[in-house]
């Protein structure tokens, strides 16, 4: 993995993707993996060190419990490991029919590495509270962005159009959803009072 391609991805994002192109998915795995477990660690030691804090603990309502605590950050650290290793296949699934329908062509190996690769930044920010989570996920977009021109070989407004439409789309239905179910959900809940 090394310090030079996280780097490389951070400051020399299309040199860095352009390299990748004919890297398989595993090795796109191993980078992605290694940063996950990494950035699953730090979170969950920022967790710890704000759970085991008294002041927290008051406007949590929570006693101080040291295997509370262990536990509570052992679940941490596997959660965002197994979520973000299932998530990132979904994700890429999800990207990569708006990727082929704004003209992407490489296959899906392709987008699912771009965005592996363009995690780098929010999973060497993220565990920062606030600054670095917020950062972090603004610079991993515009890295999609970049993966998306150099590994899919798209123009860059049809990446940027793909990439909207693949946060938008989901925005839309949970949207419908709402506003079709919201207020039978919420008459309910006051009848129930």
């Amino acid at each position: 993995m090394g310090i030079g391609r996280i780097r490389g991805f951070l400051w020399r994002p299309a040199e860095t993707f352009d390299a990748s192109k004919e890297e398989t998915l595993s090795d796109a795995y191993v980078y992605y993996f290694t940063l996950l477990v990494l950035f699953s660690v730090l979170l969950a030691a920022v967790i710890g060190i704000v759970l085991a804090n008294p002041v927290a603990q008051r406007i949590l309502g929570m006693a101080p419990d040291l295997e509370l605590l262990k536990i509570i950050i052992a679940m941490s650290a596997s959660g965002i490991i197994l979520g973000g290793t299932v998530g990132v296949l979904i994700a890429g699934i999800w990207m990569h029919i708006w990727a082929y329908a704004f003209g992407g062509m490489n296959g899906l190996t392709q987008t699912i590495k771009v965005l592996m690769y363009a995690a780098t930044p929010l999973l060497v920010l993220g565990w920062i509270p606030v600054i670095g989570t917020t950062i972090g996920a603004i610079w991993s977009l515009l890295l999609l962005l970049t993966g998306l021109t150099q590994l899919q070989g798209m123009y860059s407004g049809r990446a940027i159009l793909a990439l909207v439409a693949a946060l938008l789309v989901p925005v839309v239905i949970i949207g419908i959803i709402a506003a079709v179910f919201g207020p039978a959900m919420l008459t309910h809940i006051y009848e129930v009072r």
